[in-house]
């Protein structure tokens, strides 16, 4: 359903999507060495490593990208008519009208949510855990266990913010209304492989991180024992506060 608004406001909301995106597919510290890995050398890599620097990098590269088309399209449909009519068409496979279908719609306002709100828990579990937070599971030297902020909550925070801008940004860039859905880019053999690709591997993060959720919690619990066990009690739950 659109929302009757001015389409020029959707461009502070896309890069909304778009920082929140690059916030939690950043790491904030440097990957850790090999012996700070040691105590997750049996675990599968999919879950140690969840995607290599280089997947993410392609993966943030095309977000961004589709941010910008889109951006881009909305600020033509403002120009006066000799201009669009040349920049539309090199943003659109089908007949440059199509722009005139890129809005706002509810399910983009819930996906620009999930990433607004994602974003800042994830910005607020890099600054509880610091150094300690890092995308390759490991255990730092003189690693501490971390129970206050976000993970008073919740015992993995940060999961539950990368699976809602996960989510946020599926719906904001693929739904009715977006540049890909109103673009014909889908029409194209090309375009359908390479969106499917994108989608299917930013829509596989939040199942590898619920796989990850359990080995985490093993090792912690070898590693911290009593503290781990009465930070347990004290947070009963893993991701989502009375569900999960």
């Amino acid at each position: 359903m659109f929302v009757e608004v001015p389409t020029y406001f959707k461009i502070p909301l896309l890069l909304i999507t778009a920082y929140a995106n690059f916030i939690t597919f950043t790491p904030p510290n440097p990957r850790t060495a090999p012996d700070e890995q040691s105590k997750y050398s049996t675990v599968k890599y999919i879950v140690r490593q969840v995607r290599p620097p280089w997947v993410r990098a392609l993966e943030k590269t095309i977000t961004q990208s589709l941010v910008i088309f889109e951006i881009a399209t909305i600020l033509a449909t403002y120009l006066p008519p000799p201009y669009a009519e040349r920049i539309l068409p090199m943003l659109a496979w089908r007949p440059a009208t199509s722009a005139l279908g890129v809005g706002i719609t509810s399910t983009f306002l819930l996906g620009t949510l999930l990433c607004a709100v994602g974003g800042v828990i994830r910005i607020l579990c890099y600054r509880a855990l610091g150094r300690h937070f890092t995308f390759e599971l490991s255990l730092r030297k003189d690693h501490k266990l971390v129970t206050d902020g976000p993970y008073s909550i919740v015992r993995h925070p940060s999961y539950t913010a990368l699976i809602m801008v996960t989510i946020g940004t599926l719906l904001c860039l693929t739904s009715t209304g977006s540049w890909l859905s109103e673009s014909g880019i889908l029409g194209t053999l090309i375009g359908r492989l390479l969106i499917v690709a994108w989608a299917g591997e930013v829509a596989w993060i939040p199942v590898v991180m619920i796989m990850r959720v359990g080995t985490e919690d093993e090792i912690l619990r070898n590693e911290f024992m009593n503290e781990w066990l009465e930070w347990s009690k004290r947070t009963p739950y893993k991701l989502i506060p009375g569900l999960i």
